[in-house]
């Protein structure tokens, strides 16, 4: 069983349980599910659509390849659950910015995010935006420092111990990604425009509509946020099974 969370409250050492028999039909407006899908595993490739297998296709290394497909299977699974269609049967179109859609079932939000052996997925009634960063030391920092983050932030970083900078420069990176992605705007934005205080509890300091953000630790050696509207009271932590293995298409 999930544990819920209100999203004023923390994310971090929660629970992420095995999906309830009921989860899927008990969605309502006001409620996040997020996902955490581990992707060494084998996908299940006869799920995945023309168009999947030819971007899977495109991937040089085989790792990158199994990464995606587990991803994009994951998803379809998870998503044919709350639609009660088959995974395969799912059809998805995409924004101007490239932010998937399902065609058939416009009420089902969702967003989705991988790095190094996690995914995670967010599903709402409600648009979201998720992201996930595997920790890392990050290359030319400094110039990603001066061309992403706001003057704010810059200063905060400041406060930092060097060795630490790259982590913090990440979750800056989620909050902003996970907010360009619920708005569907797409990484072209202006990402020193998005301002985000990360004293706790962090926050998004934009004008216009409100929206919440988390910030948390998915599990360790990554970082994640997930941004949302107002209007989601409570988030549920599910972890997504391993899938079946499935037969792998010749490269």
């Amino acid at each position: 069983m999930a544990q819920n969370v209100h999203p004023q409250g923390c994310l971090e050492n929660r629970v992420w349980g095995l999906a309830t028999a009921d989860c899927y039909t008990t969605l309502a407006p006001t409620t996040l599910d997020l996902w955490r899908i581990p992707l060494e595993q084998q996908p299940q490739i006869d799920t995945l659509s023309e168009d999947e297998i030819s971007r899977f296709r495109r991937y040089r290394f085989a790792a990158d390849q199994r990464k995606f497909a587990v991803a994009r299977s994951s998803l379809r699974q998870i998503l044919a659950h709350y639609s009660q269609r088959t995974p395969a049967s799912l059809t998805f179109d995409y924004g101007s910015h490239g932010k998937p859609f399902l065609r058939h079932d416009s009420s089902l939000q969702f967003n989705v995010s991988h790095s190094g052996e996690y995914a995670l997925c967010a599903v709402a009634r409600q648009v979201v935006g998720v992201d996930i960063e595997q920790l890392r030391s990050m290359d030319h920092l400094e110039g990603l420092i001066k061309r992403c983050l706001a003057v704010s932030e810059q200063q905060a970083l400041t406060k930092i111990l060097p060795n630490n900078q790259s982590t913090a420069f990440l979750k800056y990176w989620t909050c902003k990604e996970a907010y360009l992605k619920a708005t569907g705007q797409g990484i072209s934005e202006a990402l020193a425009a998005i301002e985000v205080d990360l004293t706790p509890p962090a926050r998004l300091k934009l004008p216009g509509k409100p929206w919440q953000l988390q910030v948390f630790v998915p599990c360790d050696g990554y970082t994640a946020a997930v941004v949302m509207p107002p209007a989601i009271t409570q988030i549920r932590l599910w972890a997504h099974p391993p899938l079946t293995t499935g037969p792998a298409p010749n490269g």
